[in-house]
């Protein structure tokens, strides 16, 4: 494997430009399954074994499958992208570059990969590279016209939106520093800009940001009367819930993260089943509901299915109709698990500008252009106040933003590592950090040098699971926010009428501590000049 592969593998899973790609953090190539019936299943599962045998280092393996699909009539240009990532991975890179030509022929449309993505280096001093970038350029600006992205729009400049141009200039470049794909920025509902660092616009996985977006789903289906409010039981959808501590659960435990449902800190596991919401179903409720916090990827997955029986549609063609064909938005895709659940806790890929209007429509208090879509007291209920007692940034799936929020490592999260396992020479290395306030960049890279890089920090995460760092903030929020792995960011800010977007596919420019860009915020406030 060549030293830059792994981010760009990531993106490969997590981030296919033009269908679903399941399973991107398992550790080992499964044995292959029978062919499902279903061609879209088919696919489906064979990009998946594709996926595991190449993060477990078996590229002939995934080669192999991923030619098959090809051969099978499933000609598309994913598949063909893996297959040029498979062909990188054993040093084939003629393979490689004709698997790109074959992904561009049939629509590859993100130019900034081929670009900016580390792994395709090699190939970029081939003849005809060059053309392909201008080739899946084209391809971007077809795809534009024909998904109707960020249609109804209007278009003004800094000065006219009243925002500082400086500071607009410095957040920009700021944001090409931070490895991004894409900033957008909208103020009193006009578009002032948006920028793609060389590349065109492209649907993005919008990762954990996905949450954001669920949670409206179940603001929409109180809306109908088809949910009597977001406490409702889960065992009102999922009968065998109605024992224990799981009868205990509602829909808003699960939204505030507070459902007490067992769970790791990372995904990896839940990549490894077939049926996402029946592996959540299938868990044990460990905590009493309500009583402390847990950033719970798994509980998440649960509202899909809740949305599936209490409206009778998947979660992805609800709120195709009920939220984005209303806002105009058309070109979307929601990423699902081998039985065909869309995720709960990540999946959705839409254009960074489209992303905007969804932010748009929550700072117009559920309106779009004269038309009421969503509840104006759900989205309070979403973003105005703490949903529980524990984190002061957690709304119902959303995060309040404040002018000043600190992380603080706790002497119980140090302990709780100390009882499984953490070596006592990695945690003697924190005693003087413990119990200090200190921004979250900065905490991260103080873990970062004192348990020597980020597979420490991972250890001392996975050690602790069960009791996560401490937040503490200053003030009262200034806006909220949707959030996702690699620095994928919708902020709203009601008291500016601004709306931000900033996206990123991990492609290896920059370290993954620099893409999560954690001066966002900052710059993103600065934009509107003090009164």
């Amino acid at each position: 494997m060549r030293p830059s592969f792994f981010l760009p593998l990531c993106t490969l899973l997590a981030c296919a430009h033009a269908q679903p790609v399941t399973a991107p953090r398992a550790p080992a190539a499964p044995p292959p399954a029978a062919a499902p019936a279903d061609p879209e299943a088919q696919r489906r599962e064979g990009l998946q074994r594709a996926g595991r045998a190449m993060e477990a280092g078996h590229f002939d393996a995934a080669r192999a499958e991923l030619l098959r699909l090809w051969d099978g009539g499933h000609q598309t240009d994913e598949v063909a992208w893996f297959a040029a990532y498979a062909s990188l991975g054993v040093g084939d890179d003629a393979a490689a570059f004709t698997w790109l030509e074959r992904a561009v022929e049939r629509g590859m449309n993100s130019p900034g990969d081929l670009l900016h993505d580390k792994s395709l280096a090699p190939l970029r001093r081939m003849p005809g590279y060059d053309a392909l970038v201008a080739r899946a350029r084209e391809n971007a600006l077809k795809a534009r016209v024909a998904g109707n992205v960020g249609a109804g729009l209007e278009t003004v400049t800094a000065a006219e939106a009243g925002l500082s141009e400086p500071a607009l200039a410095a957040f920009v470049k700021a944001a090409e520093d931070a490895g991004s794909a894409a900033l957008v920025v909208l103020r009193h509902g006009k578009l002032v800009g948006e920028w793609y660092f060389g590349g065109e616009t492209q649907r993005i996985e919008s990762m954990s940001a996905t949450k954001a977006v669920v949670a409206l789903a179940i603001g929409l289906l109180i809306e109908e009367g088809k949910l009597a409010s977001a406490d409702v039981p889960v065992s009102t959808f999922f009968p065998e819930w109605k024992v224990g501590l799981k009868g205990q659960v509602t829909l808003r435990h699960v939204l505030s993260h507070t459902s007490g449902l067992e769970a790791n800190a990372s995904a990896m596991d839940i990549y490894q089943s077939r049926d996402f919401v029946r592996y959540a179903l299938d868990a044990h409720v460990v905590d009493v509901p309500g009583s402390r916090f847990f950033y719970n990827n798994k509980a998440t997955n649960l509202l899909a299915g809740v949305v599936e029986r209490a409206s009778g549609e998947k979660l992805d063609a609800y709120l195709m109709r009920r939220l984005f064909a209303p806002l105009g938005i058309r070109d979307v895709f929601w990423q699902k698990d081998p039985v065909g659940n869309p995720l709960g806790m990540s999946g959705l890929r839409l254009h960074p500008v489209d992303f905007a209007k969804v932010g748009q429509l929550l700072l117009q208090r559920g309106t779009w252009q004269g038309q009421r879509i969503l509840s104006e007291a759900w989205i309070q209920e979403c973003t105005a106040a703490p949903s529980q007692p524990h984190n002061p940034t957690a709304g119902l799936l959303w995060w309040l933003v404040y002018d000043k929020s600190l992380r603080v490592l706790g002497q119980d999260l140090v302990n709780e590592a100390r009882r499984n396992g953490m070596p006592e020479a990695s945690l003697s290395r924190l005693e003087d950090v413990v119990g200090k306030p200190m921004a979250s960049a900065d905490l991260m890279q103080v873990l970062s040098a004192r348990l020597g890089g980020m597979a420490g920090i991972r250890e001392l995460m996975e050690k602790s699971a069960r009791v996560p760092l401490r937040t503490q903030v200053e003030g009262a929020p200034r806006g909220y926010s949707a959030r996702g792995s690699f620095g994928q960011l919708l902020l709203v800010v009601p008291e500016q009428d601004l709306v931000v977007v900033r996206m990123a596919s991990p492609d290896g420019r920059v370290p993954p501590d620099v893409m999560e860009f954690p001066a966002f915020n900052a710059l993103a406030l600065s934009l509107v000049p003090s009164p």
